[in-house]
């Protein structure tokens, strides 16, 4: 019943005018909460955005590093702030998994509207370079004639990545022991002795790797060809209905007049299409997005469920 009220939500703010009340706005400073350190890869993104769309607007945007209870205080920061606009949340897919894994103080689809998803990447799947595979579908058969001796990292338990892993898993009926560390830093270790053998993670975490020769990249989590890799196997592509993209999504309060959010997804989407700043995203690891409400929370809805299916099937439990 929440979804269905939702995603009407949704559906009417594509159909709203472009009222008075979205005309004027903003006519005060944005507050654009992040709810991850500053300096890490979700701010540089929201700093780098700021600064475009006050340069638009005329008004200041401030990025408010809010941390805290794995992103959860940000979070709960925006749900409770007024719904006008003027509080604005960077977040990312993890938020679409993390409410299966803990209890929340707010629920993600009654409290929270998404106004656009700002970038996405895949993950990348890589093997020490010592393990005598050299394609995805090698590492696939070696997987099989090899059942729960292959060890492979992510940043965690139900991370993104996790649910990559155990999604391939499961549609190459394959046995791979899940290794879940917090920080890649501690990965490196690993697969230069040989106790891991293979890793997924972020492209620009597993690059240095790469380029040390310490890993190979074999395949990447998306249905197509990501350009930091370009060689390496789309898995979705042998696999249908196992991508699993990193995207970075812009949320505001539960409430918020439609015609703003139809305003702030307008200049969001109007910086993310400038040269400069795709240049600078693509250099981060990540493609511009921008797309519209509906797109966005449809999106959302979707990888909320099936995320949410893949816990309850593989039994995955928060540490």
């Amino acid at each position: 019943m929440i979804r269905a009220l939702w995603h009407g939500l949704m559906a009417a703010i594509l159909v709203a005018p472009l009222a008075p009340a979205a005309a004027a706005y903003p006519e005060r400073p944005i507050r654009l909460i992040v709810p991850f350190v500053a300096g890490g890869s979700i701010d540089r993104v929201a700093r780098l955005l700021a600064e475009r769309i006050q340069a638009r607007t005329g008004q200041p945007v401030i990025v408010d590093n809010r941390t805290g209870a794995t992103g959860n205080i940000g979070t709960q920061a925006v749900v409770a702030a007024p719904p006008d606009g003027y509080t604005l949340l960077m977040q990312t897919s993890a938020l679409a998994i993390t409410p299966w894994l803990s209890r929340l103080p707010f629920d993600v689809e009654r409290d929270l509207v998404p106004v656009t998803r700002i970038a996405r990447t895949p993950y990348a799947l890589v093997v020490r370079t010592s393990l005598p595979v050299d394609s995805f579908e090698a590492f696939v058969a070696y997987a099989a004639a090899h059942p729960g001796k292959l060890t492979c990292s992510s940043y965690g338990v139900g991370s993104p990545p996790h649910l990559a892993l155990e999604l391939i898993k499961q549609a190459a009926s394959v046995d791979i022991v899940h290794v879940p560390y917090r920080s890649f830093s501690q990965v490196a270790p690993g697969f230069a002795s040989g106790q891991l053998d293979c890793g997924i993670d972020t492209p620009t975490n597993v690059q240095p790797l790469v380029d040390t020769g310490t890993v190979r990249v074999l395949g990447v989590t998306s249905a197509e060809p990501f350009f930091l890799f370009p060689s390496a196997r789309p898995m979705a592509g042998r696999y249908p209905g196992t991508e699993v993209e990193g995207f970075q999504l812009l949320f505001v309060a539960k409430g918020t007049p439609p015609d703003i959010v139809d305003r702030i997804h307008v200049e969001f989407a109007r910086v993310l299409r400038d040269a400069e700043v795709e240049k600078q995203l693509r250099a981060m690891g990540f493609v511009p997005v921008g797309d519209d409400p509906r797109s966005a929370a449809a999106g959302f809805a979707r990888d909320y469920a099936r995320f949410g299916q893949v816990i309850k099937e593989r039994g995955i439990r928060a540490e």
